[in-house]
């Protein structure tokens, strides 16, 4: 690992509350629009949901709509008192949509687009990993992240080849991009590279690291596993709590199964049920295969929801995050 290994990351929040105020009174835009002017339709989630959170309060979200023309909703504010000040604005409301919503609608944004901006960074990231099997492993690493407030907390677990932890170090980080689908890296990524950092400096470097999250089962084969591997330049092996994308029949899964994944035909995970009936999604990050990626998780299990270090790391980082 480099001494320094920086990562770009947009103010997606600064640049959602410029796209806001761009909309002017007398007019209205809606949630995909804004999502389109981000850089990507998918995060229409995302934007729906911040500018219903106390974060946008003060913002004009009145004048964002559904796509229907129903108007939307604020942090503290039914939808009959966004449309009062719409009708103040000079637009027409019937029940509780603008109609005709073509004659209000407003999509002229001055925006550079920094999710789309993001999508080539990953696909720049994903064009440069490696899919090998695994080196032997004698030192295994884990990360994994919780959150305190804008504080991101990741917990570095350093462990024997039988996934025995040994020592475990801490980094907090302000945390400046939100969660959106599939950028995960930018959210927990300067934290997981502080983590990092430290363990290089005391010699805690692992042969081999197990991340909370994807790695090449993503849509752009650049998940938080494959994106970290491929920055610190260390195998790296996925594995996540939730199915993120790809198919995979997981029905009448028994507990140390695995069963392929498949994106766009190509079998790039292996969905693994482990205690307690969680089903895990392990994807090779970088310099990692599938079939060794999944033997590796299967044996630290240890009759646990999750990998051996993995569970440590996320019990340390989730208490620490509570104290």
């Amino acid at each position: 690992m480099e001494a320094v290994v920086e990562i770009c990351v947009p103010d997606i929040i600064s640049t959602l509350r410029d796209l806001v105020y761009q909309i002017p009174p007398g007019r209205v835009s809606t949630y995909r629009a804004l999502a389109e002017a981000l850089g990507d339709p998918e995060s229409v989630r995302f934007v729906s949901a911040f500018l219903a959170s106390e974060e946008a309060r003060t913002w004009p979200v009145h004048r964002v709509v559904h796509s229907s023309g129903a108007v939307g909703r604020s942090f503290g504010e039914d939808a009959i008192r966004a449309a009062a000040r719409l009708r103040a604005e000079g637009v027409r409301i019937v029940g509780d949509r603008v109609d005709p919503l073509a004659r209000f609608f407003f999509a002229d944004f001055r925006t550079d687009r920094p999710l789309a901006r993001l999508q080539e960074e990953q696909r720049a990231i994903a064009k440069n990993a490696l899919i090998s099997p695994l080196p032997k492993c004698n030192r295994i690493g884990a990360v994994d992240v919780a959150y305190c407030g804008a504080e991101a907390i990741a917990a570095y677990v350093f462990a024997n080849s039988k996934g025995e932890p040994m020592e475990f170090l801490l980094a907090r980080v302000v945390t400046r991009f939100p969660y959106i689908r599939t950028y995960l890296s930018y959210r927990e990524l300067p934290a997981y590279l502080a983590v990092l950092r430290e363990a290089k400096e005391k010699g805690l470097w692992p042969d081999v690291l197990l991340v909370d999250g994807s790695g090449i089962l993503h849509p752009r084969r650049a998940g938080i596993a494959t994106h970290l591997g491929v920055l610190v330049d260390l195998p790296t092996v996925g594995v996540a709590k939730g199915h993120l994308c790809g198919d995979v029949n997981t029905e009448g899964m028994v507990i140390g199964e695995w069963r392929p994944v498949l994106l766009d035909g190509e079998v790039v995970a292996g969905a693994i049920r482990s205690a307690r009936n969680r089903t895990l999604f392990v994807s090779p990050g970088h310099r990692a295969d599938v079939q060794s990626s999944v033997d590796l998780v299967l044996d630290l299990l240890r009759g646990e929801e999750l990998p051996s270090p993995l569970h440590f790391a996320h019990s340390i980082a989730t208490e620490s995050a509570r104290a």
